[in-house]
């Protein structure tokens, strides 16, 4: 065995503990071990060193410059040691680590923020990203590893063989308006919405897809819509100040409704959903961590 394999951190913590304690008896006392035993291991120190590090004076033992140098490497090692342990042990508690989410604009800016957020109230020095993607982007972050899993709006993409895709829920959506504006019914027939105003999305946003596709299999197929914008927060404002209509996720809308900032119109013969699905790598290994953020998605977003 060569020398450098014998080197042990209980050697430097005994090197240590002999330098703060200002001498081997005190040591050998602390650590409740007979003198001798602590002198082997600072002579085995110095033959793995090729240095002296201590020199007897009327005063006791002191550092040499080399023990100086080496006390100051052995704490920062011994740090280390701590750190490494520590960290070691929040992985495989699922507190520490790292996940990265791909997710679709509506569910990753409203389903999953207070999940992943309640997850780190739990997970104390994890860190948790979510990254806004369209489907074939998170699809690719995915596929590369940049990515360990993706939650978001699907629409009928071809996935490729090493994929897998886990339907979690339909989203119910909702049509709103805003409480003063000019449309004051109460109810609506899916026929009826090619009548109003409407506020949507870009036509190539999977979300939007979905709607349109679920729009024709009900025989609604040209829709009225004045404007299309990119994010669910300024389609609200412009529903709320031109009293116009937009379908939304439920979940995006659910505290404007409870706060009368925005007026849910009924459809009465159909119902409209977003498919939320989760997208993963089969082969993939899923860290504590990931494992857990992936629990919590299931648990909250899949219908009971």
């Amino acid at each position: 065995m060569s020398m450098e394999a014998q080197l042990s951190l209980r050697r430097l913590e005994v090197f240590c503990l002999v330098v703060e304690e200002g001498g081997v008896t005190r040591a050998a006392e602390r650590l409740m071990v007979a003198q001798p035993a602590v002198s082997s291991q600072l002579r085995a120190l110095e033959q793995w060193l090729g240095a002296k590090l201590f020199v007897r004076a009327s005063t006791g033992l002191v550092l040499t410059e080399a023990g100086q140098r080496a006390y100051l490497w052995a704490k920062e090692m011994l740090a280390r040691s701590v750190r490494v342990r520590r960290d070691i042990r929040e992985l495989a508690l699922g507190v520490g680590g790292s996940v990265v989410i791909a997710s679709s604009m509506g569910v990753g800016s409203y389903l999953l923020p207070p999940i992943m957020t309640r997850l780190r109230e739990r997970r104390t020095g994890a860190e948790i990203t979510v990254h806004i993607a369209q489907p074939e982007q998170a699809r690719h972050q995915v596929e590369i590893g940049e990515a360990d899993f993706a939650v978001l709006s699907w629409h009928d993409h071809d996935l490729p063989g090493a994929m897998r895709l886990e339907k979690l829920r339909d989203e119910p959506l909702v049509l709103c308006t805003s409480p003063d504006g000019p449309l004051q019914q109460r109810t609506i027939t899916v026929a009826e919405l090619a009548e109003i105003p409407l506020v949507g999305v870009p036509r190539q946003v999977a979300y939007q897809q979905a709607v349109d596709a679920q729009l024709r299999d009900l025989g609604v197929s040209n829709l009225n819509f004045v404007i299309r914008l990119g994010h669910a927060e300024p389609i609200k404002q412009a529903v709320i100040e031109h009293g116009w209509a937009a379908l939304f996720p439920q979940y995006c809308v659910e505290g404007e409704l409870s706060a009368n900032r925005l007026r849910r119109i009924d459809i009465v013969d159909a119902t409209i959903h977003e498919p939320i699905a989760l997208l993963y790598r089969p082969d993939n290994y899923f860290s504590p961590l990931q494992q857990a953020a992936l629990d919590a998605i299931r648990a909250a977003v899949a219908p009971a």
